[in-house]
């Protein structure tokens, strides 16, 4: 049976003489182009593929081939956040409310203006006010994105993870052990034994852990965070589900990757979501088994930048708690039991799970110290070494300024800081600073979902809570829901394009470092932190230019034409 089929030339040069011998062999034609190398003949599929046998023909293709889809879904769908935003409540009575919204939006999302640098922020801290009644508007929603949060349990009935368009909740009650452990299990041999059986989620009334349930508010929660039409689900790493499983370490990744390559096409779109992961922890080090702080007098040597020192050979600021910290950046101070925990193993996992398109955020710590950048940069390889347990007789080592797995240089993750409630926007003294960040973000008093021991989100009615939060894990999540907005509706979102987006659209230069000596020893020390924090931006703006011209126009001249690029040789 005849069909209509395009025939594909190689050369223009050929179509006069190609027309007439297809007319003298009796084929129909359907149509004749006449700008295009493409010609309509009607034929048979047997005379379709002799004809590919021809070398003046690149291709012979049916018409029925030809399918035509749109590569967006979606618009953008923005939506406006009008209210209050808290930042802090240090002056009288405390004056919190479910009704807030937390101070990351306006932050974010808002204006220069908005973020009124040197006036909005802590009053404690020197700040004019620390709430403020406006307006902000965020660029999209999150719809038909995956957003995975591998932290502690989560609960399943919270109405903050309910659509606002749909009122029906966006929490997958995924079966991570049905669904992947045969994938699992083939990925690769790590000795590990994967968790069985089928997972029971957590009651919000009943739910006692709070960390997770905090950080997906902010994230994707309707109205705490920024995705609030994305689907959340909870990968229990840190607390385990109701019915009391929960990954090992060594396996986050491998579920992680399972569940992104093997996820069912989204019968709306027609394509598999983007996966965007957040991970707000991270592997410790600890001085002693029965996690204590690590005493002074314990403190056998510290090797910095090619040198070792002691005590009785100390830095120019003393042996003490103090002066190691200022001369070295080691912190061990009476609540310090740990060092930051570098793994290459893990961080061969995060490599593969992103080289396979899964999105890898996650939070810097809140140790104060810092995270240098590579086995190039100078502090790669500082040591300390210390006598466990107070045993004198034996020393352990370990690097200290490699930061803590999966966050960490060598992953490829994005590492986020936490940007302070100071109204001069000063990194919090507890976050982890120095060039292997990517990104400071709102960290500090943020407004969110809660386990049964926050305030009543009297919104929702019983059951549902909501309470402020402070760290690293808090600015994690503010990036992971920005990203979840710029995946919104595409085929692929990768961590290079949430890197490209942090690279061309975050605020660069407008924290406040080094406010003391610049030392170790200052918490507001910027030691090569990147001077940048997140906004929440649409990179396709509706209106004016959209990207800044590379380069400078000619003035003077040929301008046109310009030379062709097309190259029409096989």
């Amino acid at each position: 049976m005849e069909k209509n089929y395009v025939v594909t030339l190689y050369k223009r040069d050929d179509l006069e003489d190609f027309y007439a011998e297809m007319s003298s062999k009796g084929f129909r034609l359907c149509m004749k182009r006449a700008i295009s190398r493409n010609t309509n003949y009607w034929m048979t599929e047997e005379q379709a593929e002799e004809l590919k046998k021809d070398s003046r023909v690149w291709d012979v293709i049916p018409v029925d081939d030809f399918e035509v889809a749109t590569d967006a879904i979606y618009n953008n769908t923005s939506y406006t956040k009008n209210g209050n935003f808290w930042k802090d409540d240090t002056v009288g009575a405390a004056t919190v409310s479910y009704t807030d919204f937390q101070w990351g939006h306006v932050h974010c999302a808002g204006s220069s203006s908005q973020r009124d640098k040197g006036d909005f922020g802590s009053i404690s801290g020197g700040g004019t006010y620390e709430q403020v009644n406006t307006s902000v508007d965020v660029f999209n929603n999150g719809k038909h994105v995956d957003v995975v949060i591998c932290d502690a349990a989560l609960a399943y009935d919270s109405e903050e993870w309910y659509s606002p368009s749909s009122n029906t909740t966006r929490f997958v009650q995924y079966q991570w052990f049905n669904e992947l452990n045969t994938i699992v299990n083939s990925i690769d041999d790590d000795y590990q034994t994967e968790p069985t059986g089928t997972i029971t989620y957590h009651q919000n009334s009943q739910l006692s852990s709070s960390h997770g349930q905090h950080v997906a508010g902010i994230a994707a929660g309707q109205y705490y965070g920024w995705a609030r039409e994305a689907n959340i689900y909870s990968l229990a790493v840190t607390s385990a589900y109701a019915s009391n499983q929960s990954i090992p370490a060594f396996l986050i990744f491998d579920y992680l990757r399972a569940f992104h390559l093997n996820k069912a096409t989204n019968s709306t779109t027609g394509r598999r979501n983007p996966t965007i992961t957040n991970h707000s922890y991270g592997g410790l080090k600890y001085f002693n088994t029965n996690e204590s702080a690590l005493n002074i007098s314990y403190l056998h040597s510290i090797y910095y930048r090619g040198t070792t020192y002691t005590s009785s050979s100390p830095g120019p600021s003393g042996w003490t708690v103090s002066g190691v910290k200022t001369d070295f950046g080691l912190n061990i101070s009476s609540n310090q039991n740990h060092v930051p925990s570098y793994s290459a193993p893990v961080l061969a996992d995060v490599q593969d799970a992103i080289e396979d398109g899964v999105v890898v955020i996650g939070a810097a710590g809140n140790d104060n110290m810092m995270i240098a950048d590579g086995p190039n940069d100078p502090d790669w390889d500082n040591i300390v070494r210390w006598h466990p347990n107070q045993n004198t007789s034996s020393v352990l080592s370990y690097y200290y300024h490699r930061g803590a797995w999966p966050n960490t240089v060598g992953g490829g993750s994005i590492c986020v800081g936490n940007l302070f409630n100071d109204h001069q926007f000063k990194r919090a003294p507890s976050s982890q600073y120095g060039p292997g960040l990517d990104i400071f973000a709102p960290g500090s008093d943020i407004l969110s979902s809660y386990g049964n021991s926050g305030l009543n989100d009297s919104k929702y009615g019983s059951g549902n809570y909501f309470y402020p939060n402070s760290g690293t894990s808090m600015a994690a999540p503010q990036v992971a829901g920005v990203a979840a907005l710029l995946a919104t509706a595409k085929y692929r979102y990768t961590n290079s394009d949430i890197t490209g987006y942090i690279q061309r659209h975050s605020e660069d230069d407008d924290m406040t470092f080094d406010s003391g000596d610049g030392s170790h020893g200052d918490n507001s020390c910027q030691k090569n932190s990147p001077n940048k924090y997140l906004l929440a931006k649409n990179p396709r703006p509706t209106s004016g230019q959209i990207e800044d011209p590379l380069g400078e126009r000619k003035t003077s001249g040929m301008v046109f034409p310009r030379r062709p690029t097309l190259n029409y040789q096989h």
